[in-house]
């Protein structure tokens, strides 16, 4: 995957029912293994993927877990990383991995 971040979430395994701390790589912003959690702003001015200030814009994620570390159950991997104005809202799971086709980098996709 190259130089990219990650997106710290708690996840909570659907099979067992234990909570983890979860790692999802992303490239967008400033790509220099800077680690973020929801509510962050990005960082910006180094080896930049994207465009600053977009109102509105999805990131592909991809989990650095296929399964739970506790059961061993298979977990989603690929996300979709919600982001406006460089604030990092959410993240569900991925919808469609097509509509990172229609950016050159596959890494984002302007709503």
């Amino acid at each position: 995957m190259g130089a990219y971040n990650i997106l710290k979430v708690n996840e909570q395994c659907l099979n067992c029912g234990t909570s983890f701390t979860m790692n999802v790589q992303f490239k967008f912003g400033d790509t220099w293994q800077y680690n973020y959690v929801i509510g962050e702003k990005l960082r910006w001015g180094g080896a930049d993927v994207g465009i600053p200030n977009l109102d509105k814009v999805k990131v592909y994620g991809i989990s650095e877990l296929e399964h739970c570390p506790h059961c061993q159950h298979s977990i989603t991997s690929e996300y979709d990383i919600m982001i406006s104005n460089d604030v990092i809202l959410n993240i569900n799971p991925l919808v469609d991995l097509a509509d990172y086709n229609l950016d050159v980098d596959g890494c984002y996709c302007l709503l």
